[in-house]
């Protein structure tokens, strides 16, 4: 009965399946040869990319220590799963997750670096990249990865596969310097100066894609430094005036606009941006506070103010207690108490990609 439909028809059937739900999608495709054909083909998965649009987290990497062996250096980078999908090999030893995006985990070994790794999930693919070419170890610095498509050339539904930069920005010099690594040369770019360092140096939190511009936090939450990855350039934009805060997380809009969120006495504010200046003189609006006391179901005094996540294109945000994380969705209001296994879990990275039977489970 199954051969009886042509290879565009199957497609058809394969494509409406949830991608929440990547095990009901290897299941399909394990019912004959031309199921597991059509959906293990290169096609398939843009065209199941396509079909959705926004890509479903799959999971999120908790930066933990779960004190193996009594090692003093036990940090774990553990893909933690939100949907029936789970990686080869979760448990990432002695590493940190610092970003992710277009289907990518950016992770640094820990504890001396900077020594980079580009890890993908889905098909447990992993690259060592070089290190950054600066004299010595910087003390105050971030990465982020990124598709290398220019912005508009790629809808970075199905680009995990192709070419990546990671922008590496630290501020030991007087001025800001950025370099960028291409998976296409194998190497990296010399450095671009920007505005000089700030006094509290470079957040190592995840950052933001907004267009074609990679944002990163800086100066204890003060500022955000922009980087235009068609232009490379380097410019500022200042956080609200008089704004202080000991720990914020970069969000993006449905619409693609930049905002921040932060806790702050048991509440979750969020923040949002307009168009910005020259000059960095960004116009910011209070949009939302959100009461986590009864939300969450815990005491105010138990709220973290240092720990907040989000997920992009997602919308999800992950906040701490002093016994969990919880992810909370605010258009609908869903929380879940997340399990991060055994051990202290520091920080979140969210992971958002598409997955088909051809990359892992049904693979050869």
């Amino acid at each position: 009965m199954a051969e009886a439909l042509t290879d565009e028809l199957v497609e058809e059937i394969l494509v409406r399946l949830p991608p929440g739900d990547p095990v009901s999608l290897a299941r399909a495709a394990a019912a004959c040869r031309q199921w597991r054909r059509v959906a293990s083909a290169p096609s398939f998965r843009h065209a199941f990319a396509r079909r959705h649009r926004a890509a479903p987290m799959l999971g999120f990497v908790a930066n933990l220590r779960d004190g193996d062996g009594g090692d003093p250096y036990d940090f774990v980078a553990r893909f933690v799963p939100a949907t029936p999908f789970r990686p080869r090999r979760p448990d990432r030893r002695d590493r940190r997750a610092l970003d992710a995006r277009h289907g990518r985990v950016l992770l640094l070994t820990t504890p001396w670096g900077p020594n980079l790794e580009v890890w993908d999930p889905v098909t447990d693919q992993l690259r060592a990249l070089p290190r950054p070419p600066l004299p010595d170890s910087p003390f105050s610095w971030n990465a982020a990865v990124a598709c290398a498509a220019a912005h508009g050339e790629c809808d970075h539904l199905a680009c995990s596969r192709g070419p990546f930069l990671v922008v590496f920005l630290d501020s030991d010099t007087e001025d800001m310097r950025v370099h960028v690594y291409s998976s296409e040369s194998g190497a990296w770019t010399g450095p671009v100066y920007g505005p000089p360092s700030p006094t509290y140096g470079v957040e190592m939190v995840p950052t933001a894609l907004v267009g074609n511009a990679i944002h990163f936090l800086i100066d204890a939450t003060n500022s955000i430094l922009k980087y235009d990855l068609a232009t490379r350039s380097v410019s500022v934009i200042h956080l609200p005036p008089g704004f202080v805060s000991d720990f914020a997380v970069l969000t993006t809009s449905e619409d693609g606009g930049l905002g921040f969120a932060r806790v702050e006495k048991s509440r979750l504010w969020l923040w949002s941006s307009m168009e910005t200046g020259p000059e960095g003189d960004a116009v910011w609006t209070q949009n939302r506070s959100v009461e986590l006391e009864t939300l969450l179901g815990v005491e105010a005094a138990s709220i973290d103010n240092d720990c907040v996540g989000f997920a992009h294109g997602v919308g999800l945000f992950f906040v701490r207690t002093e016994d969990a994380w919880f992810s909370i969705d605010l258009k609908s209001g869903w929380v879940k108490e997340e399990d991060c296994g055994d051990g202290h879990t520091h920080g979140i990275v969210p992971y958002t990609s598409f997955y088909t039977p051809g990359t892992t489970l049904l693979s050869p």
